[in-house]
């Protein structure tokens, strides 16, 4: 699906609902729906195999960044800190930011599920570029508040990091992809 244009995408969106029905569904929407499931499944395995096989050239300085720049915002705000690889370490407390723990993975699934949404490219690259900054954010503010809690409430630092952020940040996610693809079904609709 390249180059869609806007008629096309309200097309898609819009003019398909008034189509006959067959079992509940606009006659062609359950062959959209099941070529969108299997473009997210296609997005979604090619992004976690780049990011696998790139490992030490993409993964490993991303995450790397992520414990500079917090080391960083935790200078700023008169917090001593240490970065030796990928751990952060303060007087008090250290975290060691690993796989599943950087976002990158979660942010390749987001951006698979915006590339398999039928819009425009154009709306395509604006989603994911936004939602890339958007959980990159959110991370940081989670690696943030870890060290916060590690420092201060150790002993509820693994329920923080394993439940809480895990379903926070799957939330998030989640809501900043029905906002985006709401916000594209509203306008094709007006």
């Amino acid at each position: 699906m390249t180059g869609e244009s806007e008629s096309y995408r309200k097309e898609s969106v819009s003019q398909r609902a008034s189509e006959e029905t067959t079992e509940g569904l606009p006659i062609g929407k359950g062959r959209e729906i099941v070529i969108g499931w299997l473009l997210f499944a296609l997005y979604a395995l090619a992004s976690f195999a780049l990011l696998y096989g790139l490992d030490r050239q993409v993964v490993t300085p991303f995450t790397r960044g992520i414990a500079l720049l917090t080391k960083a915002l935790l200078g700023i705000v008169g917090i001593p800190a240490q970065v030796t690889g990928m751990v952060v370490a303060t007087p008090t407390f250290s975290v060691a930011i690993q796989n599943g723990c950087n976002a990158i993975y979660e942010t390749a699934l987001f951006v698979s599920a915006v590339l398999s949404f039928p819009a425009t490219w154009r709306e395509r690259a604006w989603g994911a570029l936004l939602g890339f900054v958007a959980l990159y954010l959110i991370n940081l503010i989670r690696v943030l508040s870890l060290i916060y809690v590690g420092s201060h409430f150790r002993q509820y630092f693994q329920l923080t990091h394993i439940y809480v952020w895990q379903s926070l940040f799957i939330a998030f996610a989640l809501g900043l992809w029905i906002l985006w693809a709401g916000k594209l079904v509203q306008s094709a609709r007006s």
